[in-house]
């Protein structure tokens, strides 16, 4: 499956659609919601700021942060770099200066009714900021054929000491924000959790030092506990609490705020509706092919896989083809289980357990929790019964009625209707079993009926169980031909 998370990797006209009609079309509305309120907050703000968008992997942090710059780039000038993708320099300072470079080459327009002077200047200085110890030469980046890097580094002939040129940039990118639109200019730092660490950590002191500059602001999307870690390794800061670390993140960040996590269920009950699941489904209850069940099911494995919103409405559609063109009523766990474990296989990323898609395995258990199919079939009926007779009082018992139940007992089935024969064999078996005409001495009657009496009733409760089984998860003898079959033509839909 095809996802976008970083809209700027899109094709030109691609984009250029998405962001004109289509920017949150793959969102959740909090998500959407909560990108609204946030740029209300960063329209009013107080600058220099710093702001920490934490969620952790697969959150959707680029998903959020690359739509949520396009969308601010119409009313505050906003860039968006991904530190991951830059962490080849060894000097973090470089991908700033070369994002500003590349928002004064594409906004001439804009800028050049605030004065282009200042954006000349500005970039000039920035550019001697940039450690030239370092092997790199700037880039010939023409600005409407006007503008030239090298052309405008070999113009500047005043000398200025090195502790000069910072206090100079920052100067002149400040002199260069108050022209712009509203004011700001906000730079989107992602990926610094994907980064090599000392870079991650490079780039949190180059924006601490350098861009604290009135009218600029800096939204890092990232995993907090990760990059406390990196931090932590960094410095070799000597204490382990958690408080700590994190207290020294702080110095870095204003404020760090928590981006929304999807409210899967809510997701899956808006589209997985009766209307548009009309075949194979019963419209509610607990049975396995209901409508609320696979609103469950599909909710608890796309958590548990960390799908996007994009991901869970696409599975949603695949489900909706499939159950209305499936031969018989759908196992809907099977179904939520296997098309959310043919994603995580797409992502390659690995499920818990093994490849195997028997239903009722414990791959589609999560937590280690008990196959209750396995269960059921482990407890051969009555076997502990007529062991514990045999074992204490086989000296007290004629004959080898005894023995031959507990070898029925212990007998192995592999199919519900063996077992239900089973069950229904011993129950004859002891219905016309006489416990006085087999127990020889009168004092080990009673013991031996009250074990006695307890199997029918067990018997009776596992059968139940059987039954609940099937009614609630829809298995019968043909589950393991069934999930091979789920899988095989949720891969090829054509089948179905």
């Amino acid at each position: 499956m095809k996802d976008i998370a970083n809209i700027f990797k899109l094709p030109p006209d691609e984009l250029e659609r998405k962001k004109a009609n289509l920017l949150w079309d793959d969102t959740a509305p909090e998500i959407v919601q909560f990108a609204k309120d946030l740029q209300e907050f960063i329209k009013k703000v107080d600058t220099p700021y710093v702001l920490g968008l934490d969620g952790g992997y697969g959150t959707g942090k680029t998903h959020f942060a690359t739509r949520f710059c396009a969308q601010m780039h119409k009313e505050i000038m906003t860039l968006y770099f991904s530190a991951w993708e830059k962490d080849y320099y060894n000097n973090p300072m470089l991908s700033f200066v070369e994002m500003i470079t590349w928002l004064v080459k594409n906004e001439q327009e804009t800028i050049q009714a605030m004065n282009m002077p200042y954006a000349k200047q500005a970039l000039i200085s920035l550019w001697q900021s940039v450690d030239l110890s370092i092997p790199f030469t700037p880039p010939a980046c023409p600005i409407s054929g006007k503008l030239n890097i090298k052309k405008l580094l070999r113009k500047t002939d005043d000398p200025i000491l090195p502790t000069d040129i910072l206090q100079k940039a920052k100067y002149d990118l400040a002199e260069f924000i108050k022209r712009l639109p509203n004011h700001k200019l906000v730079l989107i730092v992602d990926d610094m959790d994907r980064c090599r660490p000392d870079i991650a950590v490079k780039t949190l002191e180059v924006i601490k030092h350098f861009f604290d500059i009135e009218g600029l602001i800096v939204i890092i999307p990232v995993g907090k506990e990760r990059l406390t870690k990196y931090i932590n390794a960094f410095y070799g800061l000597p204490t382990d609490s958690r408080e700590d670390k994190e207290e020294y993140l702080q110095k870095f960040l204003n404020e760090t705020i928590q981006i929304p996590e999807l409210n899967y269920l809510k997701i899956c009950q808006d589209k997985i509706t009766a209307k548009d699941f009309t075949q194979n489904l019963v419209s509610e209850g607990d049975y396995y092919n209901s409508i609320t069940v696979l609103q469950k099911w599909m909710a608890h494995y796309a958590k548990l896989v960390k799908l996007s919103y994009r991901e869970t409405s696409e599975i949603i559609n695949q489900a909706k083809i499939f159950c209305n063109n499936y031969k018989e009523p759908i196992r809907c766990r099977l179904l939520a289980y296997t098309l959310c474990n043919k994603i995580y296989h797409e992502k390659i990323l690995r499920w818990h357990g093994g490849s195997e898609l028997e239903f009722g395995d414990n791959n589609i258990y999560t937590n280690n929790q008990r196959n209750p199919k396995t269960v059921a079939f482990a407890r051969h009926p009555a076997r502990n019964a007529f062991a514990l007779i045999h074992s204490k009082h086989n000296w007290s018992l004629r004959g080898s009625k005894i023995d031959n139940l507990y070898k029925l007992a212990n007998r192995s089935t592999k199919t519900y209707s063996e077992l239900y024969a089973l069950i229904q064999t011993i129950k004859e078996e002891i219905n016309k079993t006489n416990l006085k005409e087999i127990v020889i001495y009168s004092n080990e009657l009673e013991p031996i009926q009250r074990i006695w009496d307890s199997i029918i009733p067990d018997l009776d409760k596992l059968e139940q169980e059987l039954q609940n089984l099937q009614k609630v998860h829809g298995s019968d003898d043909n589950d393991l031909e069934r999930a091979k079959d789920y899988n095989e033509k949720l891969k090829n839909p054509q089948h179905i």
